[in-house]
């Protein structure tokens, strides 16, 4: 039963995202089921950095994903990857629901808890990882900008890649690059 739940998992990773979506669109809703497990992992990590509560991830995952699915069918392929479209929508619904929490509670919380999505039997090496991870992200906070500090984690946290960081938050390549630059040499200055 393992053997048969990890190859169908293999197989769904490998699946094309275009072939899920055509299938999803005749009406094959399992097919969805499959597409959300490929993105649960990524997506709940990038949400979680930037609302900073499980219980808001959960929840807003929930809903990014049922966005996705009402609005499958104007995903469009020649636009952006569908990788890209779905931080799209993740990006804009994460980021309303922080403005209005930021506005009744007049404060915005960021953080960053990869423990979450990793089993690691050494807890040693994982608390080091984690406090490491913490010291970063707070020297982070302390000099970046909204936007750079949103650029870094979606580059090393989420591991997307300019291209998509650039088709994301619709800004340049060159000036994704040039933040990356300037937010390293700023974090290494802050950490030093």
């Amino acid at each position: 039963m393992i053997k048969l739940y990890m190859k169908r998992k293999v197989v769904m990773l490998l699946m094309n995202d275009e072939l899920l979506i055509t299938r999803i669109l005749e009406g094959d809703n399992e097919e969805y089921r499959h597409l959300m497990e490929k993105y649960h992992n990524e997506l709940f990590k990038y949400v979680y950095n930037l609302v900073d509560n499980y219980q808001d991830t959960e929840d807003l995952l929930q809903e990014i994903f049922f966005r996705i699915y009402k609005n499958l069918n104007k995903f469009n392929s020649s636009k952006a990857s569908f990788r890209t479209w779905i931080y799209r929508i993740a990006k804009n619904y994460t980021l309303n629901f922080l403005t209005k929490k930021s506005n009744k509670m007049n404060r915005n919380a960021l953080e960053y808890d990869d423990s979450i999505n990793k089993s690691n039997d050494d807890v040693e090496s994982n608390a080091i990882n984690k406090e490491r991870i913490d010291l970063i992200l707070q020297a982070m906070r302390r000099v970046l900008k909204p936007k750079h500090f949103e650029i870094m984690s979606l580059y090393y946290f989420s591991d997307l890649t300019v291209k998509e960081i650039s088709e994301t938050m619709n800004i340049p390549d060159k000036t994704i690059y040039k933040a990356i630059n300037t937010s390293i040499e700023k974090i290494k200055k802050e950490v030093e």
